[in-house]
């Protein structure tokens, strides 16, 4: 058996193994006695009594078909029941939640919590798509960082993340493999999952400009623009022609009910505690990073004809990370100046995106050839803002609902200096990471089960 396909194998057993961890978790914890002297001893859990949200120190609850459905996820039951009827809907903001998600709950004919098992499986695929693509060498690194990133979560509840990310998935696997059709009908199909539109198609542009500073092929760029960006016009049409409102693009529309309006933040805010640290983390680890490599490759390239890293147009490998950054960054930026200061879902729309995850795989081949020094000075400002300002911010002690700060950044600590941990302690690090983030994975679910505050 070849040594990568015995990797993925690996990979699979991990998926599943961790899907039953997480469960045995969460089903234990149903039990007062296991759950008061064990998590109930340094956490409460939110619950919803009678409309008032508030934290007690009860054990999780058990999971029907009814709870299981929640927030964003009686959007899409409603879809999937009724279709876009905005009576039955009490308004037209249902316009703003995508087709396929549902359409693919109501032909897999699954009850609700069968959506779980769905979501897991479509995001364990992705993973092995994009994975197969990876360095044989980290596989098993990655695929345990993939399970251990702190919005696991979201692929366990009846969101669209995890639809998003097998078509994204699937488009980059046949993008970097050259078959344009797997990539035209997955990207299509994403299209209908999400409002990806604007964001990708800005970012395959940001990515074509950047490399015509360095081939000057100006009707390449254009043909490869068009050719990049088309099914995720005809995607953005057919969303129009399945939603039939009376006015086209009424899901442009509907965006009005969210205020989403140009402003400098004068502060930075969240609608959740738990998820407050984790976007802190993905702003001063992810973002602020990204962005000054990519600003520093711009000047670069305009200078000297020459990336930081080494790019070429021609190596689909190379133009997906670029993309993948590009598209990070530019997500932050609009939850940065869009949204008033307000973070809410912007792990959601970072590392729980396809994007994250290419660069998860596919990014430390090219910081493995920087200079060890380079991290640091990358990494160590990022660590000193991130702490200054979330100490600020609360002026207290970290408690358990800071818990996905402490993950990702550990994550990204492992992955960032994975070729300079020796390996018992890069093992150590990985499985505690991975159980970490298995137990604050079964707190945020039964927090949205419970119809408590919502995370993202």
């Amino acid at each position: 058996m070849p040594e990568k396909t015995s990797g993925l194998i690996k990979v699979i057993l991990i998926q599943a193994a961790s899907l039953i961890l997480f469960w045995l978790i969460f089903s234990v914890l149903q039990s007062p006695s296991v759950y008061h002297n064990s998590l109930g001893i340094i956490s409460n859990n939110w619950t919803n009594e009678n409309g008032e949200r508030k934290q007690v120190n009860e054990p999780y609850i058990q999971l029907t078909d009814t709870n299981y459905v929640q927030w964003d996820g009686d959007h899409y039951e409603q879809i999937k029941n009724h279709g876009y009827d905005t009576i039955s809907s009490n308004g037209d903001y249902i316009y703003a939640f995508f087709p396929l998600f549902p359409l693919i709950w109501k032909m897999s004919g699954l009850p609700s919590i069968g959506i779980l098992f769905l979501n897991y499986l479509f995001f364990s695929i992705s993973i092995l798509l994009l994975l197969n693509l990876s360095e044989r060498k980290s596989l098993l690194i990655n695929a345990i960082l993939s399970l251990s990133l702190p919005g696991l979560v979201i692929f366990l509840i009846p969101y669209t993340e995890a639809t998003f990310m097998l078509f994204i998935s699937l488009g980059v696997y046949g993008f970097i493999k050259n078959k344009y059709w797997i990539y035209f009908i997955a990207f299509l199909l994403a299209s209908l999952t999400r409002p990806t539109f604007t964001f990708i198609a800005l970012s395959i542009l940001c990515v074509e400009l950047f490399f015509l500073l360095s081939h000057k092929r100006i009707i390449t760029t254009i043909i490869n623009f068009l050719l990049r960006v088309t099914p995720l016009i005809v995607g953005t049409f057919l969303v129009a022609v399945i939603q039939d409102s009376e006015s086209p693009f009424q899901f442009l529309a509907v965006q009005k009910y969210w205020e989403n309006a140009f402003t400098i933040p004068t502060e930075l805010k969240d609608w959740s505690h738990e998820g407050f640290g984790i976007n802190l983390c993905v702003i001063f680890l992810i973002f602020i990073p990204l962005l000054y490599l990519l600003i520093k490759s711009f000047i670069r390239v305009i200078k000297k004809n020459k990336a930081v890293i080494p790019l070429e147009y021609r190596n689909p490998k190379d133009y997906m990370v670029l993309l993948s950054a590009v598209y990070l960054v530019g997500i932050t930026m609009y939850v940065l100046l869009f949204r008033g200061g307000s973070l809410h879902c912007l792990f959601r729309f970072t590392i729980c995106s396809p994007f994250a995850y290419i660069l998860l795989y596919s990014a430390f081949e090219y910081i493995e050839r920087t200079n060890y020094n380079n991290r640091l000075l990358i990494v160590l400002p990022a660590l000193v803002g991130l702490a200054t300002f979330f100490l600020a911010e609360y002026s207290r002690f970290f408690d358990f609902t800071d818990l996905g700060f402490f993950i990702l950044s550990g994550a990204i600590g492992i992955w960032l200096f994975q070729d300079r941990i020796s390996v018992r302690l890069k093992t150590i690090s990985l499985i505690t990471l991975l159980v970490v983030n298995l137990i604050w994975t079964t707190y945020l679910f039964n927090a949205y089960i419970s119809n408590g505050w919502i995370f993202a």
